[in-house]
């Protein structure tokens, strides 16, 4: 087998190896690539300029259907060299495949209790804004923005379901609306929240 001379070479050396089902496709630089299967996507990095000893990274990017790791988290990588794809292959059925498996389904879990936590508590909060009030929630999971006629806030809720309000944009400060909203999001039932305020 040649030396691959770019990150996409060696996606394709390592799809030929890993078999049925695995792809390489093009990220638009020499030195990315991506390693596909039906089950997930994997990150090829090389170094520029490529050599026979230069060392290769395959790891798993998180996607933003899924929440974000935590910085805790254990991210595992696949490390070989250009030269030997054949044992990166290896390491990647052997070791990585079962590791990134198990930590997607961890994220998984995470993002569905984050989406089930954030609409209960945006239901409550559209609930007491009253019926002008509107939610929409972001593409990226635990990100929902709440309008009402006295203003809007964007509420995040992190991988363990705790809400917090990132910005706070009032149009009047006095309206009894914003006072219910913000008793719904400072209720017993959720952490307390940070704010920040602005009126305009």
């Amino acid at each position: 087998m040649r030396t691959a001379r770019s990150a996409l070479d060696y996606a394709r050396a390592l799809a030929a190896l890993l078999g049925d089902g695995w792809m390489a496709d093009s990220c638009g630089h020499s030195d990315l690539a991506l390693l596909n299967s039906p089950l997930m996507s994997l990150e090829v990095a090389v170094p520029s300029p490529v050599r026979s000893s230069s060392p290769v990274n395959v790891s798993l990017p998180v996607t933003h259907a899924l929440v974000q790791p935590r910085r805790s988290d254990h991210q595992h990588k696949v490390t070989g060299t250009i030269s030997n794809p054949q044992a990166v292959a290896d390491s990647i059925r052997t070791t990585g495949l079962p590791a990134w498996t198990k930590f997607l389904a961890e994220l998984s879990v995470r993002t569905d209790r984050t989406r089930d936590k954030l609409r209960a508590f945006m239901t409550t909060a559209e609930q007491l804004a009253g019926p002008e009030a509107q939610v929409t929630y972001g593409s990226v999971p635990g990100v929902a923005d709440l309008r009402w006629p006295g203003g809007r806030a964007t509420i995040h809720a992190n991988g363990e379901g705790r809400i917090r309000i990132v910005h706070l944009d009032l149009s009047d400060l006095a309206t009894s609306t914003f006072t219910e909203v913000l008793h719904a999001v400072c209720d017993a039932k959720h952490p307390t929240p940070s704010a920040s305020t602005t009126a305009s």
